[in-house]
């Protein structure tokens, strides 16, 4: 696969430079360092790091894969650096946790060649269920971990990392945020390396093999390793220092940058000295040094008190009388991203300046909510629609992480419940058990083979009564249109040939699913008969609704159904197409129901659901037609 347009600035010589987006910065980082084997589960906010790897792997000789769960391109990441190859894999913060059970032993056992695990923080939950601070697995699971406030620091850090895991046979964490994944940044490129590192594994199972006997060994050398890794870090670039005041202020992440920005704004570095804090565990020497410098600190940090509380316990255990200011004062708030204006706040009110003027905002005029919606065209709206049709409003509706979460709400009503990645059917599980009645469970095609095939066989075994739909839009849609297991079964597109085929029917009863559907959820009839059917049954039954993803199709095959429009005449504006849809092609304007011709991807539900036939094909003449 070539390369893209976008990805040939990451593969300029050595001296030049460019603005790239930092999580293509991490990429040329890895590429300065020599990766040669990359896995990943796509998730915002780090799936460019993926994606772009994905574009540019053949050329540049990396082992690339899309594995079915952070997990496993954990584990395969790490056996790449087992074998002698210096290996990569990316996730969102909470991909991080699900592979938690690798994780954890990691450290004890070692790599050989570097790793490095790009995990990307959300802040704020732009774009996930929850905050997590990923920093405090330095001291949890004894982790080497790399917090870049640029783009210029993620490309750095990345290059650095491997040889410093390399050398204490640790696997480290890069921890971009939101903030540094998605905004660009001036970088200069460093040297791509014409040769790779040989590979190949050698037995040593005592090395290898964390039986009690020898991780209890492991243990005591992973202590040794992490002093080395702190050394190392202490003779780092990584934390520069600038300002020459009394006044301490320690920052770390995206934070950092609002906190100079703000002190190069007020003009206070002749009162202010600025620490930046880029890698845990933070040196001693470097905390060591800089209380030596101040007197008093406020640190500026996303999320929890990590740092404030490690400067604090190292003032404790010294005896060091200084103040220590930040979340712990209610300088600043614990929960979501930091902004310039809120490190402003805090540094105004360390340094005791006036509080900052109130910026008179220009008039808005209110706007109706807009929450996020499906796409017109989807497959998932039609699905949920039937679903509704035949299991009415008081069934419980389990749903799960992809585009059907967007289910949720008015009109389509699809999501009672939501937890994590495979947690439908589970939870489907547990309601039906309890309350005895049939509940319904949707999830993808990649979230099925992510993680809810274990939930299925489990509730298999105990027999539970809920109705599993799968909704295969043969894409992981969501994230980026990254490929799932079932890609190479879409007969509208073109797929590459080294795509294994994989049955979603053959997985289902493969796991003991007595009774399964495989349906078009376009065709009205098929997927009515289906649901009727597993509804008056008992036990776990599935239904597999397939239909290609609209948007991945129409980018591929630069093809589109026809629009559809509706006929004012025959328009008695009962609003039923708009109240049961939600379809963001059909527009109300002035009490006057239209459909937008752009947006419509002439999916016809709202033409099939009109009791007045007021909605018809455009042809190509621009007059209309019959319904299809």
């Amino acid at each position: 696969m070539g390369a893209s347009t976008k990805s040939i600035k990451l593969l300029e010589k050595k001296g030049s430079k460019a603005s790239l987006l930092g999580n293509n910065a991490i990429v040329r980082g890895g590429l300065e360092a020599g990766v040669q084997f990359f896995s990943c589960y796509p998730g915002t906010p780090s799936s460019e790091v993926a994606d772009t790897t994905a574009k540019i792997s053949r050329e540049m000789g990396i082992e690339f894969e899309y594995s079915v769960n952070e997990k496993i391109a954990v584990e395969i990441a790490y056996a790449a650096s087992l074998a002698g190859a210096r290996s990569m894999c990316s996730m969102k913060h909470l991909g991080l946790m699900s592979a938690g059970d690798p994780v954890s032993t990691m450290p004890y056992v070692g790599v050989e060649a570097g790793m490095v695990i790009v995990s990307a923080g959300d802040p704020s939950c732009l774009t996930s269920p929850n905050e997590q601070d990923q920093r405090h697995l330095n001291k949890f699971l004894y982790y080497p971990i790399f917090d870049p406030a640029t783009a210029d620091d993620a490309l750095q850090m990345t290059k650095y990392a491997f040889e410093f895991s390399e050398k204490t046979r640790l696997p480290v964490i890069m921890r971009p945020t939101t903030r540094v994944c998605h905004s660009t940044g001036m970088v200069e490129m460093g040297d791509l390396p014409s040769e790779k590192k040989e590979v190949g594994f050698t037995k040593n199972p005592q090395k290898y093999v964390p039986i009690p006997v020898n991780a209890r060994r492991m243990r005591v050398e992973l202590t040794q390793r992490m002093k080395l890794a702190e050394e190392l870090l202490g003779e780092s670039n990584f934390f520069p220092r600038s300002g020459s005041g009394k006044k301490g202020i320690i920052a770390s992440g995206v934070a950092y940058t609002y906190a100079h920005q703000v002190i190069d704004d007020l003009n206070l570095w002749d009162s202010v000295c600025l620490q930046q804090i880029g890698a845990y565990p933070i040196p001693e020497k470097i905390i060591d040094s800089f209380c030596t410098q101040v007197d008093d600190i406020l640190v500026v940090e996303e999320l929890t008190p990590f740092v404030e509380e490690w400067v604090s316990l190292y003032l404790f255990k010294n005896k060091i009388q200084k103040d220590v200011f930040g979340k712990l004062s209610n300088h600043f708030p614990w929960e979501f991203e930091s902004s310039p204006e809120l490190a402003e706040k805090g540094i105004r009110a360390f340094l005791n300046l006036e509080e900052m003027e109130e910026v008179e905002e220009a008039p808005q005029t209110e706007l109706p909510a807009r929450p996020p919606v499906l796409c017109p065209g989807c497959p998932h709206r039609t699905s949920f629609h039937m679903v509704n049709k035949v299991f009415g409003k008081k069934t419980v509706y389990c749903n799960d992480i992809g585009c059907y979460t967007l289910g949720y709400g008015e009109p389509l009503n699809a999501c009672d419940m939501l937890l994590c990645m495979g947690s439908s059917i589970s939870q489907a599980s547990g309601i039906s058990r309890v309350t005895k009645k049939r509940t319904v469970a949707y999830i993808g095609d990649s979230t099925f083979f992510h993680s809810g095939l274990p939930a299925l066989a489990n509730a298999v075994q105990a027999n539970d009564n809920i109705t599993v739909v799968i909704l295969d839009n043969y894409i992981t849609a969501m994230t980026g249109f990254q490929p799932s297991l079932t890609s190479s079964n879409n007969p509208d597109i073109e797929v590459k040939a080294e795509l294994a085929h994989f049955s979603i029917e053959d997985a289902v009863k493969g796991v003991g699913v007595k009774k399964v559907h495989l349906v078009d959820p376009f065709n009205e009839t098929e997927i009515l008969t289906a649901l009727k059917d597993v509804k008056n049954s008992e036990g776990v039954n599935v239904v597999i609704c397939n239909s290609p993803c609209v948007i991945h199709k129409n980018r591929i095959t630069k093809e589109k159904r026809e629009a559809y429009q509706i006929d004012q005449e025959l328009c008695t504006e009962c609003s039923l197409c708009v109240r049961q849809l939600g379809c963001p092609a059909i527009l109300v304007v002035d009490g006057v129901y239209t459909i937008d011709e752009e947006l419509c991807d002439g999916c016809d539900l709202c033409a099939r659901g009109c009791h007045t036939d007021a909605i018809s094909i455009i042809s190509k003449s621009g007059e209309a037609c019959a319904k299809q």
